[in-house]
């Protein structure tokens, strides 16, 4: 007796189904399967398929359809649009069951959360109908069932032919380039235009080295490869030809990919609800025999054999990381449990608290019954098939090698667990190398070198191409694209653009002039300017439509998603706005129902936040309260996530970025990272208007090495309020002289700045000029200066008399291997000739090193002690990147943090440091050392430091009482090493407050760390 046979006999009763009796139902066929009467087989499959759907449109009366569309969360309104553009209920139906399956998340159970639906619709027999596969029968007149739980393994031939297969399609699908980003037509070889880009790895705290794409599958973790590598990079830095690159080494044999029996290249945009069994079977040629779940267990019984290419994490739907997530697995063809469903299924069935405690974790909670292996014939086919999250935790193939890409937003969500951090290895793509942009732009010209080597012109000359768009492949596409159609004067125009969104204004402005032009020819008719404004119009849809995608992460779309406007889609896939694809397809089990689907995408990502963007903007005027609700409630919730749609939108409009920056100075700018990102949205706007509004908010201005050069371009624009055609950024962290000369210029001339920090930083010799020459109107009250490079010996000068001039400093931090003793000579000399140095000594409020000043007096003696205790060439200990104990050099090379020091008596001399043995001596003359060496042993404070995200460090130090700029001075002090950062903040408040403990969980609630209380408790 098959499954559905029973399902049958429920189908058969007249009564209401209730809940009850599906349970007791299932509970006698559990009873009746353990006893042999029943097969195992698991039943129909849990994707419904476009016949099912067009028969349940077909069967629903049209009295349900508002109750059958509200409980599957499609709004009153929404229902009713849809039925006005529908010809009966039953082509409404059919769009309503589409719509709502293609919002559901990866491994959604659609057929058990559909029978939910429709039961709670009072449809209980077509839900029974759906749950049994029997809506549509089979050629034969008997439901379609799935193949039968015991699963033949692949033999050698099958396996080769799958490789074979993966090959084919690799080869003619996805190793393809666009010589045209926007032409679906303009493919090239891929050898043609794959340019090797920049790959760095990160260790020890985000700091990163150059990795060889050689040397990629040479990496080794504890002595062997990373079974789990994250590869993030930003938006078109080449995530996508990374993974096709490794597929096209493993089709051609090369040396750089170990000879795995299968590469399998995943993109998470079209893998939506799949299990990587059905993925790779989707890949298989037609007459492919091979199944999903032989696939899969020759994955699960040899994962060294097999690497696994995850593209798009971003482009996800839902979170890696579920809180409260089970972890349990899927099986072969059956429905999920409710754990991987999503769970408002779970609020809408009112599950009894108390049954599902009684429940197994990975007990299935649908209403099928699901069958434990063991208790079956306990084959290892019978495992089932395995849902990508369980992959991506290591859940499932623990052993088998997987690279993810992503962009960095969602790369968080891996970083912030911490059993998932420490499975992955993190790389970094940063796009093209300088040679190679020349290299890739050759390759576009391979017969114009001239109109080559113009275009390397122009990226040399304005740097703000060359550094934030020449190293993305989509920007250089772009560039090349419209550097071989315009003409001498467009191209003129090429050279000043400054930001992301100026090249998709060109980029889209171009596109339609020249769809436009193959019709009108005369440019300046006013019948010219009228089509322009009518593809305008035909693209108002689209943009809808791009906008609700990306809140739902969607990312291609059907037909229907465009419905009542055809002529936008026709249009924007002949301007290049969208592609579309029609592919003959199937269910995956029933090769037999052949249908041709329809999938339209945008290009690029970025191509749909840019047009989304524009849909967005124009809320603005048209409803304003709705522009309002998005900006705060769904846009900036989601910010980093947002971050190219926010760029495009205040783009559009001055008066929107001036809105939107407001919206976003409503949460503060007191985090370095939320300042960075206001000033990449004021950059992108190009307002001055806007950036005013930043600028009477900063309070402080860090530049440090990682720092990319979009912001450093937004911090001279935002600080200075002036419009720069050209910044110059020199090579590996070298600021050439226009932006050190600015720089210069924001510390002496913004009234609001008062703290700076520059970390690591090498800056040209006209900083330090600058500084010298307006040092006397800077407002700066704290300066934290750490290993910068100072070129030259006029540099030091110059810093020493900048560094006398400023009349509010009050906090200076001076550390690393470059203030020699040549520096503190020359600040010493100054400080005690020019009168009027350090006005703030004498009003008994100014810190050297933490430390206060009683006088000038014992200012220069400190000088005078750090200039006779530096080594002579040594690169002093303490900034070592590393974690080992340099207590007793830190107390001999520079000043106590300590609040609690004492700013009464004068400074003790130290001894020069000792290369002998690290043991703590006895110094009366050092109490805080031999405090601080007391709290080194408590564990709690140890354990609280090491799982303290590293972007809640300012929080943190400011609910325990120290101040930004000190916090800044103790990070920098570690190199950047946040974990001994916090450390030090820690010990200091427990010796300030005497550590009670009772205080400190109040302190880690208020820095929303509540977590981390577990710890103290």
């Amino acid at each position: 007796m098959y499954l559905s046979s029973g399902l049958s006999f429920c189908r058969m009763r007249r009564t209401s189904c209730t809940m009850d009796g599906f349970c007791l139902l299932y509970l006698l066929m559990i009873l009746l399967m353990r006893s042999g009467d029943v097969e195992t087989n698991p039943g129909p499959d849990r994707i419904v398929s476009e016949k099912e759907f067009l028969k349940l449109s077909k069967q629903i009366e049209p009295s349900h359809y508002q109750e059958v569309g509200i409980n599957l969360d499609i709004s009153i309104a929404e229902l009713g649009q849809i039925k006005e553009r529908s010809l009966n209920t039953s082509d409404a139906l059919m769009t309503v069951f589409t719509r709502w399956r293609d919002k559901q998340p990866p491994d959604t159970d659609i057929r058990a959360l559909l029978a939910e639906e429709l039961e709670r619709s009072d449809l209980g027999s077509l839900s029974g109908e759906l749950l049994a596969g029997s809506l549509v029968p089979n050629r034969t007149g008997a439901p379609v069932t799935r193949p039968g739980s015991q699963t033949q393994s692949l033999s050698p031939d099958l396996i080769k032919r799958c490789a074979d297969d993966f090959k084919f399609k690799y080869r003619t699908a996805f190793c393809k380039i666009r010589h045209d980003p926007l032409d679906p037509d303009s493919i090239v070889p891929f050898t043609d235009m794959y340019t090797n880009l920049v790959l760095e790895e990160e260790y020890r705290k985000k700091r990163k080295r150059p990795l060889e794409y050689s040397d990629l599958f040479k990496l080794e973790v504890n002595g062997e490869f990373p079974k789990r590598i994250m590869v993030q990079g930003e938006a078109g830095a080449g995530k996508t030809t990374f993974c096709a690159k490794i597929a096209w080494d493993w089709i051609n044999d090369s040396p750089a990919v170990p000879k795995f029996v299968w590469v399998l290249v995943v993109p998470f945009r079209e893998a939506k609800q799949y299990t990587i069994g059905e993925i790779a079977k989707s890949y298989l040629s037609k007459d492919n025999p091979a199944t999903a779940c032989q696939i899969t267990e020759y994955i699960r019984s040899n994962p060294t054999h097999v690497f696994i290419a995850f593209d798009g994490l971003d482009e996800f739907k839902g979170k890696v990381v579920q809180e409260g997530e089970a972890g349990s697995k899927s099986e072969c063809h059956q429905p999920k449990s409710a754990d991987q469903t999503k769970a408002r299924s779970e609020s809408k069935m009112n599950k009894n608290k108390q049954q599902k405690s009684m429940q197994p974790k990975s007990s299935s909670a649908t209403l099928q019954p699901r069958v434990n292996s063991a208790e079956a014939s306990g084959s290892s086919s019978e495992r089932g098939d395995i849902a990508l999250t369980d992959i991506l935790h290591s859940d499932e193939l623990a052993t088998c090698p997987v690279l993810v890409t992503s962009r960095p937003w969602k790369v968080t969500e891996i970083r912030d667990n911490d059993s998932l951090r420490k499975l992955y290895t993190f790389i970094h793509v940063e796009g093209f190398s300088k040679e190679n942009v020349e290299v890739y732009i050759h390759k576009y010209f391979p017969e114009d070198t001239v109109k080559a080597d113009q275009l390397i012109q122009l990226t040399k000359d304005n740097v703000i191409i060359s550094k934030n768009m020449a190293p993305f492949p989509i920007y250089i596409a772009m560039l090349c694209l419209m550097w071989r159609e315009l003409g001498d004067k467009k191209q003129e125009k090429l050279k000043s653009l400054q930001t992301f969104s100026q090249i998709f204004d060109e980029m889209f402005e171009f596109l339609k002039v020249h769809y436009a032009q193959k019709n009108i020819t005369d440019l300046d008719s006013p019948s010219f300017q009228a089509y322009r404004s009518q593809i305008e119009k035909l693209m108002e849809p689209v943009a809808k439509v791009a906008f609700i995608g990306l809140q739902e992460n969607t990312l291609s779309f059907k037909e229907g998603d465009f419905a009542q406007c055809s002529d936008s889609i026709e249009t924007a896939c002949r301007v290049g706005v969208l592609s579309q694809e029609k592919n003959l397809s199937s269910n995956l089990y029933d090769k037999s129902s052949m249908f041709l689907q329809s999938t339209i995408f945008f290009p690029h990502k970025l191509f749909q936040e840019y047009i989304a963007a524009v849909h967005l903007a124009s809320l603005y005027e048209l409803d304003h309260n709705e522009f309002n609700r998005l900006i705060e409630q769904v846009v900036l919730p989601r910010k980093e996530e947002f971050r190219y749609l926010l760029y495009f939108t205040v783009s559009r409009d001055k008066t929107i970025a001036k809105h939107v920056m407001k919206c976003m100075l409503q949460g503060g700018t007191s985090d370095k990272k939320n300042m960075n990102f206001l000033v990449d949205v004021s950059f992108e706007s190009q307002d001055l208007d806007t950036a005013a509004l930043l600028r009477g908010r900063i309070s402080y201005l860090t530049i440090q090495p990682l720092m990319t050069a979009h912001t450093i371009a937004g911090c001279i624009f935002t600080g200075l309020g002036v419009h720069r055609d050209v910044i110059d950024l020199g090579v590996n962290g070298e600021f050439g002289p226009i932006i050190s000369h600015d720089m210069g210029e924001i510390i002496c001339s913004v009234p609001s700045l008062e703290e700076v920090t520059l970390l690591q930083a090498a800056l040209h010799s006209d900083f330090y000029a600058v500084l010298a020459k307006e040092g006397n109107k800077s407002k700066v009250h704290t300066v934290v200066l750490y290993d910068i490079s100072c070129p030259t010996s006029a540099s030091s000068h110059y810093l020493a008399d900048a560094l006398c001039s400023m009349p509010n400093l009050t906090h200076l931090t001076l550390q690393g291997k470059d203030f020699q003793e040549e520096f503190y000579s020359t600040l010493n000399a100054k400080a005690s000739t020019l009168q009027g140095s350090f006005p703030q000594i004498s009003n008994g409020n100014f810190k050297f090193n933490g430390k206060y000043q009683v006088d000038i007096d014992s200012f220069l003696q400190e000088l005078t002690d750090r200039r006779l205790t530096l080594p002579p060439s040594d690169y002093p200990q303490q900034y070592v990147g590393n974690t080992s104990d340099t207590s007793d050099t830190v107390c001999q090379l520079s000043q106590t943090y300590a609040e609690g020091s004492s700013g009464l008596s004068r400074p003790c001399k130290r001894q020069a440091p000792s290369t002998q043995s690290r043991v703590p001596q006895d110094d009366p003359e050092i109490p805080v050392k031999q405090s601080k060496m007391a709290l080194e042993s408590d564990e709690i404070l140890d354990t609280l430091s090491k799982n303290v995200p590293h972007t809640t460090y300012t929080t943190l130090c400011r609910h325990l009482g120290i101040g930004f700029a000190q916090a800044n001075s103790i990070l920098a002090k570690y190199i950047m090493d946040y974990q001994r950062a916090t450390r030090e903040c820690l010990a200091q408040w427990k010796t300030r407050t005497g550590g009670n403990m009772a205080q400190l969980k109040t302190i880690l609630v208020d820095a929303e760390v509540g977590d981390l209380v577990k710890y103290i408790e």
